[in-house]
């Protein structure tokens, strides 16, 4: 592989970072029952206030090793002090469940064969990888973008993760048994809309990559995972944020777009209800330029991380 190809390698695990919990909701069983790992993770964690307002703000991956013990004292005291929870997406369950929305923006009738949507080399690598897993056949009917997702959460089915026990849900269930509001900033339908809406082009890159990363997927989960675990943004920036560099248009629709929107809605949030709002995203939200909280310093928010 070479040039721009290289450079955007990891693309099809920034998804994963910045959007849905893509395995979970597809319906894989991820991993096996294995002993909660003994953990020191400290996980990005800000404080925005203004006045008698404030929020907290937590970078979240969407799949973490089974059991493992992320949720600090920091942590925790945000939450006991939060009034209400704002999630990057609510209903996952019900999709989980059904795949309905999934199925219905994902299949269109008469696509092309997958491979004829990939290059010769590509091609050659996408049937091995249906050779090894069963759950990749019959994936022609599917947009490019499904296939993409698809794939990517077979590579990571036998990582031994977990999205029950990671931010979404930890959190969701934290605030639902205290009997606080749950909000979502999108709707399945939106986010799984973003990739449908893709023009062809991009949505073949992020076949070709998700191809190309299926064999590496345990190495590019570790890399993410343990830059993660230790609250290092430079190295999430540098790894899994910087290659969509090459590709601006997804940043545009996958990040920054999103960003403006839901630095509006923590900001009417806040004025609105003041005390203390949670929000938890998927931490490729909360790194580099144009981040939330750099929007959110704009607006006179006064920005403090606090783990």
């Amino acid at each position: 592989m070479s040039g721009p190809a290289r450079r955007a390698r990891p693309l099809a695990l920034l998804l994963a970072l910045v959007l849905l919990a893509l395995m979970g909701w597809l319906g894989w069983q991820i991993g096996r029952m294995m002993a909660p790992p003994e953990s020191t993770a400290r996980p990005p964690l800000w404080r925005i206030s203004k006045g008698d307002r404030q929020a907290y703000l937590f970078g979240t991956i969407h799949a973490v090793p089974r059991g493992e013990t992320w949720l600090s004292p920091q942590i925790e005291a945000a939450m006991t002090r939060s009034d209400r929870l704002l999630l990057e997406v609510t209903g996952l369950d019900t999709e989980r469940r059904t795949r309905g929305t999934f199925e219905q923006l994902g299949r269109s009738p008469g696509l092309p064969p997958v491979e004829t949507r990939l290059s010769a080399s590509d091609a050659a690598h996408y049937r091995k990888l249906k050779g090894r897993d069963a759950s990749l056949h019959g994936l022609d009917r599917y947009e490019s973008w499904a296939v993409a997702l698809l794939l990517n959460a077979a590579a990571s089915s036998n990582l031994e993760l977990s999205p029950a026990d990671a931010g979404e849900a930890v959190f969701a269930d934290r605030f639902a048994r205290t009997r606080k509001p749950i909000r979502g900033l999108e709707t399945i339908q939106h986010q799984l809309g973003l990739f449908d809406r893709l023009p062809e082009r991009d949505q073949r890159l992020l076949l070709t990559q998700a191809v190309r990363e299926a064999d590496e997927a345990p190495r590019l989960y570790a890399q993410l995972h343990e830059a993660w675990a230790r609250g290092d943004l430079a190295t999430l920036e540098r790894q899994f944020l910087a290659p969509l560099a090459a590709t601006p248009g997804l940043r545009r629709v996958l990040i920054d777009d999103r960003n403006r929107r839901w630095v509006d809605v923590i900001d009417a949030d806040l004025k609105r209800h003041g005390g203390t709002l949670f929000v938890a995203v998927g931490a490729g939200h909360l790194i580099g330029k144009g981040s939330l909280q750099d929007r959110l310093a704009t607006r006179g928010w006064l920005v403090e991380r606090t783990q």
